[in-house]
Order: structure tokens, then sequence, then C-alpha cells
């Protein structure tokens, strides 16, 4: 005998879900505690529609944090440490990549775009140069070998992104994904070449001769931009600024031309673009803390030229006690006009159409130096609870939060970790198959007798940095 729900229970429901889904997707705190609050708000939370019309409803994913390089003497903690290369403007706290792994090496930060962190190593027992595509959300990691041998002549940058034409880039970090791998030799040849994770293989590289080069030609250590269809890397060639532009329909490799713009080991433009308006621009920031913005645009007889530059005086926005003291641009949020400048007073999130700032609140703050720039790379992506451990907490009412990268994948993406682990077979590995760091089922449970609800939230969810 089928039982229907009464209506004013279905009615209460309806309501229930329209308050939850508007609470705010920037700090993940908010769907956590919500989800302990009672069984049905956590069988709600965790139900798939949900979170579809979580995404829907908010639409652009929130800034959790940031990836970077910088040095450890120049990062000072200031609350609960995060994994390496990543420092928090939320609560939320990823999983480590090497927790699983007895062997832990030095990463280095290349990239990060839709829900996915793209780092690098060397393993230097296999004399072997690695990447790894890492999902915070989940500590899922697949490690591919770099298609081409070290070389000490060259630099390398490398770019990830989601490989779902038409997606919109609120949950694929589970979905497929292409790297593009840029070689530059000090000769001035550069290579590119695509890995695919549907195909587990390289594509053939594309190359192009950038022509003369005085004394010194490298890559940019800046993060990559995706407009459209190309993906852009910055590179110096005789302390100019120069832009290479890789087409991922055609698989051609081309230079885009830029105005004279400087660059230097502790000065380097940022590339930005607006979603939806396809142009192509760059920033700059000078000694005296203002903004000088370009844009490419094409005219009657559709050939792209360079815009004047637009300056901005940030000196009233940055709040410095000393308005000439040194800062630093670090960074862009792609398919926006948002940049990142830090300060030894801070680092500030700065909109140039609203010519609006705001000082963030993360978890380490840097220490600004004369001689060397590192990149911020800002990791956006919506937060929602594991819906394993989600459903258990409705089924036995305890708030248990540590899960599995093998649970996550299988509720969120029909497959296991291990199954995905064999497709890759050949030129990738995956590894982190658990997504929480230590932490068992039955010792929290002991840690939670006698605690109060708050108690007991902060505790259990491992997930959120406390």
């Amino acid at each position: 005998m089928l039982h229907t729900m009464p209506p004013e229970l279905k009615d209460m429901e309806e309501l229930v879900e329209a308050i939850l889904i508007r609470l705010p997707p920037d700090e993940p705190e908010h769907l956590v505690r919500a989800s302990l609050v009672c069984k049905p708000w956590c069988r709600l939370i965790s139900d798939h529609g949900f979170r579809s019309r979580y995404r829907t409803f908010h639409k652009t994913p929130p800034m959790l944090g940031f990836l970077h390089n910088w040095p450890h003497h120049q990062v000072s903690p200031v609350r609960s440490p995060a994994p390496p290369s990543f420092i928090s403007t939320t609560k939320f706290l990823p999983c480590d990549p090497w927790h699983r792994h007895s062997h832990r090496y030095d990463l280095f930060v290349q990239d990060c775009r839709h829900g996915r962190g793209l780092l690098a190593y060397e393993d230097k027992d296999e004399k072997q140069c690695y990447l790894v595509v890492w999902d915070p959300m989940t500590g899922h990691a697949t490690k591919l070998w770099k298609p081409l041998p070290y070389d000490r002549y060259s630099s390398t940058r490398a770019a990830v992104l989601c490989a779902v034409d038409g997606c919109d880039h609120g949950a694929c970090h589970l979905g497929p994904f292409l790297v593009v791998f840029v070689n530059l030799h000090e000769e001035g040849l550069a290579t590119a070449t695509v890995y695919s994770s549907e195909t587990n293989t390289w594509s053939s590289p594309a190359s192009l001769h950038l022509g003369f080069r005085k004394y010194e030609l490298y890559l940019s250590d800046m993060a990559t931009l995706l407009t459209g269809d190309a993906i852009h890397f910055l590179f110096a060639r005789d302390d100019l600024a120069g832009l290479l532009k890789y087409d991922l329909g055609t698989s051609c490799l081309s230079e885009v031309e830029l105005p004279a713009i400087a660059m230097y080991d502790d000065y380097s433009p940022v590339l930005i673009a607006l979603e939806g308006d396809g142009r192509l621009g760059i920033a700059v920031l000078d000694y005296m803390n203002s903004i000088y913005l370009w844009w490419r645009e094409e005219g009657p007889d559709q050939v792209a030229t360079w815009t004047q530059p637009t300056v901005i005086d940030l000196k009233n926005h940055l709040h410095l006690r000393h308005p000439d003291a040194l800062s630093q641009l670090v960074g862009s949020i792609e398919g926006t006009v948002i940049i990142f400048v830090i300060t030894n007073t801070g680092t500030y999130k700065i909109d140039l159409k609203l010519l609006s700032s705001e000082k963030l609140k993360l978890t380490s703050k840097f220490s600004v130096s004369e001689d060397d720039l590192h990149t911020h790379f800002p990791y956006l992506s919506f937060y929602n609870p594991p819906v394993a451990q989600t459903e258990k907490l409705a089924d036995s009412g305890e708030g248990e939060t540590g899960s599995s990268d093998e649970e996550s994948v299988e509720s969120e993406a029909g497959s296991s970790g291990e199954e995905s682990g064999e497709s890759e077979a050949g030129s990738s590995e995956e590894y982190s198959e658990e997504s929480e760091a230590g932490t068992s089922d039955e010792e929290m449970e002991e840690s939670d007798v006698g605690s109060s609800d708050e108690e007991r939230c902060k505790r259990k969810c491992s997930w959120i940095q406390r």
C-alpha cells in the first residue's frame, strides 16, 4: 500500500528547501551545520536534486581559497594549517593529495580551473617529472607523466580544464578533463600537446618558433587564461611580456602581439577576460600603485588591436598606511575583472569594474618581496557535504563527516576511483583513494560522548577548518 505525504508536510518541506537553498555558498560551514539540525534536513541537503537546484540558484561557484607557490619563509600561518600550497578564504579545508602516501614531494602549482588543481613535482629517485590533477574537494588525484623529459634549457607550463562541451562547471570536478602542456626552449621553439583523460593519451605536438631573442626567453609562472576555445600562456622575452595562444579547436599554437609591457622576476602582468564578452585583457600594476588595463578588440576590418590603456589609481582602494608601499599584482578570477593585490598589510580583492576592494581574511598571510613574485590561483567550487556520509548521518542521527573519495565518486559520478584508475593505466595513475585524513568512524563516535551539538558539529566536520 502506497503512503502519500500529507499536503501540509509537503508544503513544509518545500518551505525548508526554499530557506536552505538561499544559504550563501561562499561559506561551506552553513550547509554542514544545516545538515546536522535533523534527519529530514540532512536527507534534503544530500539529495542530488537539491544540489543541482542549489547550484542553479547561485549560478557562480564561490571562491574557497587559493593555491600558491610562495616559499615557506614568506607565509605566516594564522589558523589551522591547510594542505601544501593551499590558503583558505573560508573554513573549507581541502584534502591533502599526499595524506595516503609515505613519500611526499614538493608540489609546484601549475594551474587551477573548473574545480581542479594542477600540480607538478619531480621524483629524484625515478629521475622523472610528473603532473598531478587534484580535486581539493575529495582528495582524488591523477598522476600524469610529463610528455617531454626534463631539459634545463627549457621552461614548461601546463593548464587544466573540463573536457565536457557546454558544461556550466558547477560540479564537473569528477568528470573528464584536458591538460595542455607547453614547452619553450631558450632557442625560441615552443611546442604544445594536450592530454585527454577520456583517451588516456597525449596529442601530437603543435610547434611555433618565436624568432629572435637577445638574452632570455622563458614561460611565466603567472596563471594561464581560458577564453572561448583558447588557452593563453604568458612568457618573457628580453624583459618584455609575450603571449602564446593554443587553440583547442584547431590544435594550433600562435603568438598574440602585446603592447610593450615589462616583465621581470618580481613584476608581471595578469591576464583577464570577461565571460561572454570574449575580449582578452591584460592588467599591470606599476610601482605607484596604479593599474594599467588594456583590452584587445576587433575593428571593422576584423583585425584585432589593443586599446589605449585605462589607468586606475588604487591608492584610494587599498587603504594603505603608506600609499607608496610595495604592492604586487598576483592573480585574477577568470571570466571577471577581479584581480588580487598583496601588500604587507594583507591581500586585497579588487573589482576593476565596480572600483571596489575587499581585504580578504586568509588562513595565512604573505610577506611581499622585492626580489620575486608568486601567483595566486583562485579555487572556485560549490561545496556540498559528501553524499554517502550525509545519508549515513540521516540514518543514524550521528554527525560523522569523514568521507572516502571512493564513496564520493560513486555517489556523484556513478563509478569508483578504482574503476577510473583502471581506465587510465599506462600514462596516468590514480591515487589518494581516501579523501579524509586519518580519523575513523569509531574514534569520532567515542569523541562525541557528552558533547553539545555545536561541539559535535565542529569536531566531526573534519573537512571544515576549526
